[in-house]
């Protein structure tokens, strides 16, 4: 403000009100270090003598460094609206690059996602795409590299950074199977009512583990149609049926379902899971009376079987022959 009590609009002039100073900013940005003044243009310092402001603030503005900074910011100002600078031409070097990644991993991840749904093993013996061994997701990525341009400059000019190793795959994996297990869980969630199916099995490192399956309903094409989904597998190391029945419980508080909503509960014959009065079965039931217990078709008429066998002499003698017979051969050294 003048003597005169007239405003005059300085748009090179900054208030922080953090700092509670003055600022010029063309001269913070062009201003070399020998500028007669030091403190407005230092962000770490700024000027904040009031009582020197009237002076110091015109005497600044007529100075020869101030009128070439602001000479410069203006040229600057008008580079930047014609898209003219290096930072422009920098700018749009990094957002090509940003597509081009953006480009390979959406490849890389269709590629993963056609495996899994046709149940393929993506890897092979070896990570080197082109040679024999290196596995299906590799020769998938090989040869739409043949009919991808970006995807084959980047194969043949890979760096260390190339999105195709097994950690990677394994990554992209995992967020996929996360994304279809929540899109189930919430499926289940809509249809509030489900049943439970679990069955525990060793697996290749003779570890056990359960295999939770949900059975529930959704509404397709105004019908409603019942629907069993795989939801994950729980390794356990209980095998009494409080121990499974609680780790059960823990596994479906953990996909946020409540079994008050549960309905029936389905497991094999075993005395473990479907034992009358210490059976998982029964552990659930009188957590939940409406979860109804269904014992495994397939396991009851395999016990039915097996009765029915022991029966008969003849039978028994078959089957007893018939075993022995392949554990002879299953034993046997391999040629």
């Amino acid at each position: 403000m003048l003597p005169n009590g007239e405003k005059v609009e300085r748009s090179w002039l900054l208030y922080s009100d953090k700092t509670k100073c003055v600022y010029c900013f063309p001269c913070m940005l062009f201003a070399n270090k020998t500028m007669t003044s030091p403190s407005i243009i230092d962000p770490q310092q700024g000027f904040n003598n009031w009582k020197k402001l009237n002076p110091k603030i015109p005497d600044h503005e007529n100075s020869n460094e101030h009128r070439t900074n602001m000479f410069k910011w203006a040229d600057f100002k008008s580079n930047l609206n014609k898209n003219n600078t290096i930072d422009c031409a920098l700018q749009l070097e990094i957002n090509n690059e940003k597509e081009k990644w953006k480009h390979i991993l959406k490849v890389v991840i269709d590629c993963v996602r056609f495996c899994c749904v046709n149940n393929l093993a993506l890897r092979g013996s070896n990570c080197d795409i082109g040679k024999p061994g290196c596995g299906i997701f590799l020769n998938l990525i090989g040869l739409i590299s043949k009919y991808d341009s970006v995807l084959s400059t980047h194969l043949k000019h890979k760096g260390k950074i190339t999105y195709l190793s097994n950690k990677i795959q394994n990554e992209f994996i995992n967020l996929l199977g996360s994304k279809v297990r929540n899109e189930i869980i919430q499926r289940i969630k809509n249809s509030k009512y489900f049943s439970i199916i679990f069955d525990s099995t060793p697996d290749v490192s003779r570890e056990d583990q359960l295999c939770e399956i949900i059975r529930y309903f959704r509404e397709v094409n105004n019908e409603f149609v019942i629907e069993e989904s795989f939801v994950d597998f729980i390794y356990t190391n209980e095998k009494t049926g409080l121990g499974i029945a609680s780790d059960v419980l823990q596994k479906l508080e953990k996909d946020g379902l409540s079994f008050k909503n549960c309905r029936g509960q389905d497991y094999d014959n075993g005395a473990n899971m479907a034992g009358k009065y210490q059976g998982v079965q029964a552990r659930l039931k009188e957590i939940n009376e409406h979860a109804q217990f269904v014992p495994c078709a397939a396991h009851s008429l395999n016990l039915i079987g097996v009765h029915a066998a022991s029966v008969s002499v003849k039978m028994f003698s078959f089957f007893g022959i018939v075993q022995n017979i392949f554990n002879y051969f299953s034993g046997s050294t391999s040629r």
